[in-house]
C-alpha cells in the first residue's frame, strides 16, 4: 500500500472517530439533551479536563448558551437591561450584545439574577424569550432585532411566579412558545415576521377520558404516593399526639436555632411531623442536627414517625454553660424542617413556669389544648416559615399556596409553567408537546388544536420545569412538589381521536428542573425537589427503579459520546458518568473555580469538543476532546 493510501486511510479512520457538533438550541440539536458528538474523553483526569478559557462579566442569569457557526449565544441581565449576547467560540470574547428592554424585578429571590432561556439559532437568525415575556428575533451577525413580540401584551399571557423561563422551539417556518393565556396557551409565530399563525385555547378541566386514565383497570398497579388530604387548603390530620395543633405550621430550611437561657440542665424537646406532600417515602428528607454537642445524624422524619402526618418528638438532655442553648441543622436530602421546640429546666430548683416554648411557623403566640403558651416563631437562623399544609412546606421555594396560584403571583392564573416545547411525529402527524401549569398536552402543528392531555405529571403548584421526553414509543413528563413522572403512549381511536394512555406513573422520578435522559432503555434523572435529591435510574418501559445513588447529586444532565455529564445544583460540581443499569459508574468529577453563591441552574452543554459551564456572570470552557 502506498504512503498516500495509508495517509488517506488514516484520515478516514480519524474523521469517523471524531465527530464535532454544534448545540444550537435548548437541550441540543434534537432538544433531548443528547449530542451525537464523538471523540470525547471517556475518563477525566483527577483534576478534571483542562480549562481552555474563561470570561467574566456576562451579567446575571441561568441561560445556558447555544453554540452555532463559531459563536456562543446567551442571555443575561446587565446594567439594568435584559440582553442577548454573542461571543466567540474560540476565546469567549464578546461580539455583540443587544438589549430587549429593561430588566424586570422578580419578587421571589430564587433565580432573580436574570433570564433562563437558551436562544434558538436558525441560520442567520436567533430567537429568545426574556423573563418579562419578550419574544425576539435577532440577526446572528450583528445582534440587530428583526422583530419583537410580548407574551403578555400581545397574547394576554400571565407571567408565572418565576417569570417566563421557556426556550422557544423553531420548527419549519414557526416559532412556538407558551404565553399561557386562556385563548393562547401556545402560539405559533411566523419566524420571519413574528406574525401569528395560530393560537391554542387553554384546555379545560380534564375528564377520565382525556387525562389518560380511562384505560387503567381498577386492579392495575400504580406507584403512587400515599393518600393525602382531599382538600389542598385544609390542615392535615396529625396522629400520635394529644396536641395536633403543634405539628402543622413549621420552620424549614434553617441552619440553626438559639435561645438565651440561664446556665444549667435542660430537657430539649424537638417536635416533628412530615406534612409536605412532596415527601412520599423514607429517604426523601434527611438532615442532621446537633443540640449542645449531642449529634443526631441522618435524621429522617418519615422513618422516625412511621409515615406522613404522624407526630414525633425527640427529647435531648443537655447542659448549658455559656448562657445560650444552640441547635445546628444540616440539610442532606431536601431541606431541614421542624414544628416546635420546647426547653424545660431540670433540677431540684427548676420551675415549670420557666419552660420556653417556641412554635415554629406561627406569627403570633397561642395557647395549646393543655393550656401551655407557645411563643411565635423566633430564634431560627435562615430558612422560611410555612403553614405546613397545602401542597408545600419544608421545601417550598416560595409562592402562593394551593393549585389556584399555578406558580404565579395571584390574581389571574398563568397557564404557562417553565418547561419548553418539543416537536414529535405520531402516525404521520406533527405535534407540539408541552408541560403546562396543569397538564402535559399535545397540539396539532398545523393549527394549534389540542389533540390530547395528561394531567398526572403536573404538580399542584404549577411549578413544572423539565422538558418532556418522547422516545421508544413513550412520552414521559415529570415534576417535583409531590407529583412524579408518568409515561403514556398515544393511541388513535374512532374518528381519529388521539388519547394518551398511561403506561405507568412513579413517585420515584420527581424531577425538579435538571432534566432527564433515556439511554439504552434506562431513564436517568434526579429525584427530588427543593433542598436536594438523588440520582436515580429507572427502566424506561416499566418505571421500575433500577438504582438510586446519593453520590450522584441533584442536578442537570446531558449525554455526549456515551457519557452522562451531571452538574450538581448546590456546589456546581461536575461529574462524568458511564450509563449503566447496574449502578452509578463515575468516570471523573471536578469543581469549578470561583463558584458563586447562587444555585447552579444553568445546564452544562457540550459542543465541538468543549464543555461549557455557566455560573451567573462567569462562563467556563473546558477541553473534553480526547485527541
Amino acid at each position: 500500500m502506498s504512503k498516500r493510501s495509508i495517509c488517506c486511510l488514516f484520515l478516514l479512520i480519524f474523521s469517523t472517530s471524531l465527530v464535532a457538533e454544534d448545540w444550537p438550541q435548548w437541550q441540543g440539536p434534537d432538544r433531548n439533551a443528547i449530542s451525537q458528538e464523538t471523540g470525547l474523553l471517556q475518563q477525566w483526569p483527577e483534576a478534571g479536563p483542562p480549562l481552555a478559557w474563561r470570561v467574566d462579566g456576562l451579567g446575571g442569569g441561568d441561560s445556558a448558551p447555544a453554540v452555532a457557526d463559531g459563536k456562543l449565544f446567551g442571555m443575561s441581565n446587565r446594567d439594568g437591561k435584559e440582553i442577548v449576547w454573542a461571543r466567540s467560540e474560540t476565546d469567549g470574547k464578546e461580539i455583540w450584545a443587544s438589549s430587549l428592554g429593561d430588566a424586570i424585578d422578580q419578587q421571589v429571590p430564587q433565580s432573580k439574577e436574570g433570564p433562563g432561556c437558551t436562544p434558538s439559532v436558525d441560520g442567520d437568525r436567533l430567537y429568545a424569550i426574556g423573563m418579562s415575556g419578550r419574544v425576539a428575533c435577532l440577526n446572528t451577525i450583528d445582534g440587530k432585532i428583526v422583530w419583537q413580540k410580548s407574551l403578555i401584551d400581545d397574547f394576554g399571557g400571565v407571567a408565572p411566579m418565576w417569570n417566563f423561563r421557556e426556550s422557544p422551539l423553531v420548527d419549519g417556518d414557526k416559532v412556538v412558545c407558551t404565553p399561557g393565556a386562556a385563548d393562547a396557551m401556545l402560539v405559533a409565530l411566523n419566524k420571519l415576521t413574528g406574525e401569528t399563525i395560530w393560537k391554542t385555547n387553554m384546555p379545560g378541566e380534564s375528564t377520565e377520558e382525556n387525562s389518560g386514565r380511562a384505560g387503567r383497570q381498577e386492579n392495575t398497579p400504580r406507584n403512587e404516593p400515599p393518600p393525602r388530604e382531599s382538600n389542598d387548603r385544609s390542615a392535615p390530620t396529625i396522629t400520635g399526639t394529644k396536641n395536633p395543633e403543634l405539628f402543622v405550621s413549621e420552620h424549614w430550611g434553617m441552619t440553626g436555632f438559639s435561645q438565651r437561657v440561664p446556665n444549667g440542665k435542660y430537657l430539649t424537646k424537638l417536635y416533628f411531623a412530615e406534612t409536605y406532600n412532596g415527601i412520599t417515602e423514607e429517604g426523601q428528607r434527611v438532615f442532621s442536627f446537633n443540640v449542645e454537642g449531642k449529634e443526631f445524624k441522618d435524621f429522617d422524619i418519615w422513618k422516625k414517625a412511621g409515615g406522613p402526618r404522624k407526630a414525633y418528638v425527640e427529647s435531648v438532655a443537655v447542659e448549658v454553660t455559656d448562657g445560650e442553648l444552640s441547635i445546628a441543622f444540616t440539610a442532606q436530602v431536601q431541606s431541614t424542617a421542624i414544628k416546635a421546640i420546647e426547653i424545660i429546666p431540670q433540677g431540684d430548683d427548676a420551675k415549670a413556669a420557666d419552660t420556653i416554648r417556641v412554635k415554629a411557623g406561627e406569627s403570633n403566640s397561642f395557647k395549646d389544648s393543655l393550656g401551655n403558651v407557645w411563643l411565635a416563631d423566633q430564634g431560627f437562623t435562615g430558612g422560611s416559615t410555612s403553614p405546613g399544609f397545602f401542597s408545600f412546606g419544608g421545601g417550598r421555594s416560595g409562592g402562593s399556596s394551593g393549585r389556584g396560584g399555578f406558580g404565579g403571583r395571584g390574581g389571574a392564573r398563568s397557564g404557562a409553567a417553565y418547561a419548553s416545547v418539543i416537536a414529535i411525529d405520531f402516525e404521520g402527524q406533527r405535534q407540539y408537546v408541552q408541560l403546562t401549569a396543569t397538564s402535559l398536552i399535545g397540539v396539532s402543528a398545523s393549527d394549534g388544536k389540542v389533540l390530547w392531555q395528561y394531567n398526572a405529571p403536573a404538580n399542584t403548584m404549577g411549578i413544572n420545569c423539565s422538558t418532556p421526553i418522547y422516545q421508544d414509543g413513550l412520552l414521559f413528563a415529570a415534576s417535583a412538589y409531590g407529583a412524579g413522572g408518568g409515561a403514556v403512549k398515544l393511541v388513535t381511536g374512532e374518528g381519529g381521536k388521539i388519547t394518551a394512555e398511561e403506561v405507568y406513573f412513579t413517585s420515584r422520578m420527581q424531577n425538579h428542573h435538571g432534566g432527564m435522559i433515556v439511554v439504552d432503555g434506562c431513564l436517568y434523572g434526579a429525584n427530588g425537589g427543593n433542598g436536594g435529591g438523588i440520582m436515580t435510574c429507572l427502566d424506561f418501559q416499566t418505571g421500575d427503579t433500577l438504582w438510586r445513588e446519593r453520590s450522584g447529586p441533584k442536578g442537570s444532565l446531558l449525554l455526549a459520546d456515551g457519557r452522562l455529564y451531571l452538574r450538581g445544583e448546590d456546589d456546581g460540581e461536575m461529574l462524568l458518568i458511564e450509563p449503566s443499569r447496574d449502578g452509578l459508574l463515575e468516570r471523573g468529577r471536578f469543581n469549578q473555580p470561583d463558584r458563586s453563591r447562587a444555585k447552579a441552574w444553568a445546564h452544562p452543554i457540550v459542543a465541538n469538543g468543549k464543555l461549557y459551564i455557566r455560573d451567573q456572570g462567569l462562563l467556563l470552557c473546558y477541553n473534553v476532546s480526547a485527541k
